[in-house]
């Protein structure tokens, strides 16, 4: 399979992306990537799972924001082959600065056409069971995306605000009303040729408008954490069942270290 080599990040791009807490990158993936990505997509998408990993589907509304399938990784080669290149997680160390960098999940996020809804603005951080801050998602686009089928929307510096409360995907709450005293900046809004990037932080607002077209519209996202990132404790469909003790770091096979400093 051809590849797209080293990413050249730039010291720029880094910096943009602590100063604003995301960041665009543009042709990521080859072509051939990006097809070999569509295609594990487009097979997972016409597959059913366990709940673990199937977890929009006992909700019809929430499937209306997106369908979304999680630690595919896991099941899927070809998923798995995408989620643990050390290309993009190198990518990921990097913004974040971390030395070594984790897999903390990954899921597919797919908004269908028809009675689509938007993704409310919120921030990621809230709904996982963590202690510490540094987390990231990678946000890779596999169709071209904009406003009409549901592009990506960052307020930048946002996650410097702290965590706030979770918001509910289906019936949100207004998050801009828990920052009365912010200056919100205008939104960026990522639109993207498919296999390119966003990489935006844990605490990030951030948004997608509805489906408005006649087609899926498909990312797949990864999630980093830094390596010593513990579990707090709290339910998450990622950690139930695996045994662990607040305070205990995320860390084993089920969440792999994709890269390290030198």
């Amino acid at each position: 399979m051809t590849t797209v080599p080293h990413y050249p990040l730039s010291e720029e791009q880094v910096a943009f992306f602590r100063e604003n807490g995301f960041v665009q990158l543009d042709n990521v993936l080859s072509e051939e990537e990006l097809q070999a990505l569509r295609a594990a997509a487009d097979e997972v998408l016409s597959q059913r799972f366990d709940p673990c990993i199937e977890t929009s589907a006992a909700n019809p509304e929430y499937e209306k924001v997106f369908v979304q399938k999680v630690n595919l990784w896991r099941v899927h080669e070809g998923i798995r082959r995408y989620v643990l290149s050390p290309r993009i997680a190198e990518i990921a160390r990097r913004l974040i600065g971390a030395e070594r960098i984790r897999l903390w999940h990954d899921h597919l996020l797919t908004k269908m056409p028809g009675d689509s809804k938007p993704s409310p603005w919120h921030q990621d951080r809230p709904y996982w069971p963590m202690i510490g801050y540094d987390q990231l998602s990678c946000w890779m686009a596999l169709d071209d995306v904009d406003e009409n089928n549901g592009c990506m929307q960052f307020i930048p510096g946002s996650h410097l605000w702290g965590e706030l409360e979770p918001i509910n995907l289906v019936t949100p709450q207004d998050i801009f009303a828990l920052v009365p005293d912010k200056e919100v900046k205008p939104p960026y809004v990522a639109r993207m040729k498919a296999g390119s990037c966003t990489f935006h932080h844990g605490l990030t607002f951030h948004y997608a408008g509805a489906n408005h077209t006649d087609r899926p519209r498909r990312a797949m996202v990864t999630i980093f954490m830094a390596d010593g990132t513990l579990y707090n404790g709290k339910p998450h469909v990622v950690t139930d069942g695996l045994g662990l003790q607040p305070g205990e770091p995320l860390a084993g096979e089920l969440f792999p270290v994709l890269a390290e400093g030198a």
